[in-house]
């Protein structure tokens, strides 16, 4: 999902991760239909647990169509999301309605710098 809205130092240490640093472009990362088709690949193989990380998975636009066409795949028994929580609260029920199962927050620090 490449994009995030912290900068913490486990993900991102200031030597790779300066201030002029650039994520990759929307046409660079991967499309729904690209993780849908990975998915059935995987599925073919015997995976049958899914688990959406980030960056921050949460600033994808539409996130809940994703996680409602990955829980419509046959096979898939469980789907996940790794998340920092800043925007949990807002899209929570409708990932839940979508098909999300769970949810890990991940707490790097509560040292705000």
């Amino acid at each position: 999902m490449d994009r995030c809205n912290f900068r913490c130092t486990y993900c991102m240490p200031e030597e790779k991760y300066h201030p002029k640093f650039k994520f990759l472009p929307s046409n660079q990362r991967l499309s729904f239909q690209d993780i849908i088709r990975i998915t059935k690949n995987f599925v073919s193989l015997g995976v049958d647990k899914i688990r959406i990380t980030g960056g921050e998975p949460l600033l994808r636009v539409n996130l809940t169509d994703l996680i409602g066409d990955l829980s419509r795949i046959d096979g898939i028994k469980d789907i996940a999301l790794t998340t920092n929580g800043v925007l949990l609260a807002k899209y929570a029920s409708e990932l839940k309605a979508a098909g999300l199962d769970r949810v890990t927050v991940s707490l790097d620090s509560i040292d705000p710098k």
